[in-house]
Parts: C-alpha cells; structure tokens; sequence
C-alpha cells in the first residue's frame, strides 16, 4: 500500500517529498514545504483537498500524490 494513503505530511522523511500531479503538469513539495504550506498533520491522502496547494497554472487540485525521493524529477 502507498505510504500516502495512511500518514501525515509529518511522517515523510526528510529525504521524501510528495509528488502531485494536475491536469497540466506534475510538482514536488519537499516536506518542509508542505508542512510550511498546510501543516505537519495533514493527511497524505487527503492532500488534494488543500487550497494551498492546487494549481496556480490551471486551478485544478492535484491528482493522487506519490511519496517520492527528494530530488526527484518533476515540474516545481
């Protein structure tokens, strides 16, 4: 089971960042940016839902996320 579907941004790893992909593109938030952007209990799964981090290019909200490595590749 994907690590999004049951933990917090606060579970992820420093070395771990979520991918989240939209209609126009893909980004990946760090973490530290996550937690700065909607908190350290927000759940993985319900990610999407946030505001803060929908699309400023199309305005949708993003698709399911995947727990990545940090650095991975992907429009930021």
């Amino acid at each position: 089971m994907d690590r999004a579907f049951t933990f917090t941004v606060g579970d992820l790893a420093a070395d771990e960042a979520l991918r989240l992909p939209c209609l126009c593109g893909a980004r990946i938030y760090r973490r530290d940016e996550l937690v700065a952007l909607v908190g350290a209990d927000a759940r993985l799964h319900l990610i999407g839902l946030r505001r803060e981090l929908w699309c400023s290019s199309c305005g949708e909200p993003p698709f399911e996320g995947q727990v990545v490595p940090v650095g991975a590749n992907g429009r930021s």
